[in-house]
């Protein structure tokens, strides 16, 4: 995950896209059991391969991570698509089946489809399933839909499933605790099944990126940054720059979002790298606010920078 940070300039001039999809592809990649052991509630499993998505015969978006494994006895794929908000461009019951027809003619194997949504207001509305109701040609293809604000984390901290903690914070808090305190415990748990201080800093870099989706910068960055002090000031710097970027590219994401929701135009998506070239966090909140309080698209684009 260091290397990912490191490609950052020094200036911040632009934000690295699909920051909450490599965090969570590499996470995926790296603890592959456990995250089929959490999407299908099964104790074991004998992880094959991890399929390389730049295959032309399985070529995806670069959030989705197919596992080659042994499930109850029978060779399967396993595939896990995620979503930090509902999909814009085709939606998603239409991709799952792309996806799945196209593991189905490579491997010729059983295929498991998992969204997994990471924003709490995403994943509402998917049906978990891709119908087709034709007379003689029906089709139905589903899937199992995973809102991570429905679960609760403390089941996953307990487990101390290694690939699942860094979202945890995205997830129902224990009860009663503050969004700080609930950090601060994931946080501890993270410390806790990590083992050199390198991949501990790397591992706490994720949660940390992660948390932004829902948590302020200045929380995180104060409790992320508290456990890492040991680490050199090399790591610290690029541990604060990972945080605060995956803050801005949610924030970016939520201005476009609510734009599309408002507008629904084609112009919206050109928006993006005027967006990505500010470097304020503060002025994309400023501007996120100013999305949901515009008339019209031409209004909004008044406010942005020339």
């Amino acid at each position: 995950m260091a290397q990912n940070i490191e490609k950052t300039t020094s200036n911040q001039t632009s934000v690295q896209s699909g920051q909450y999809d490599t965090v969570s592809k590499d996470l995926i990649h790296q603890n592959p059991e456990d995250w089929i052991k959490f999407g299908l509630g099964i104790p074991e499993v004998r992880v094959i391969q991890v399929i390389d998505t730049e295959q032309p015969t399985v070529r995806s978006n670069r959030a989705d991570s197919f596992i080659q494994a042994e499930v109850n006895g029978r060779e399967s794929i396993v595939h896990f698509e995620i979503q930090t908000r509902d999909s814009t461009e085709a939606p998603m019951p239409r991709r799952i089946a792309g996806y799945a027809g196209r593991c189905i003619e490579s491997f010729g194997l059983p295929v498991y489809s998992h969204v997994v949504y990471l924003h709490p207001d995403a994943g509402r509305n998917d049906p978990g399933q891709y119908v087709q109701e034709m007379e003689g040609y029906h089709i139905l293809i589903q899937y199992k839909v995973i809102r991570l604000c429905e679960l609760e984390g403390q089941n996953i901290l307990n487990a101390k499933l290694k690939g699942l903690i860094p979202f945890a914070p995205l997830m129902k808090p224990k009860e009663g605790a503050s969004s700080e305190e609930w950090l601060r415990q994931c946080v501890q748990v993270a410390k806790s099944v990590t083992q050199n201080a390198p991949h501990q800093a790397d591992y706490l870099t994720n949660l940390g990126i992660l948390s932004g989706i829902i948590l302020d910068y200045e929380i995180i960055r104060d409790i992320i940054m508290e456990e890492i002090m040991q680490e050199s000031s090399v790591i610290q710097h690029y541990t604060q720059q990972g945080i605060q970027q995956g803050v801005r590219e949610g924030t970016i994401d939520s201005i476009l979002d609510v734009l599309e929701e408002q507008f629904q135009s084609e112009d919206i998506q050109t928006l993006k790298p005027v967006l990505e070239n500010i470097e304020e966090l503060q002025y994309l909140k400023q501007l996120l606010r100013e999305a949901a309080r515009a008339n019209s698209l031409e209004e909004f684009k008044q406010t942005l920078p020339e």
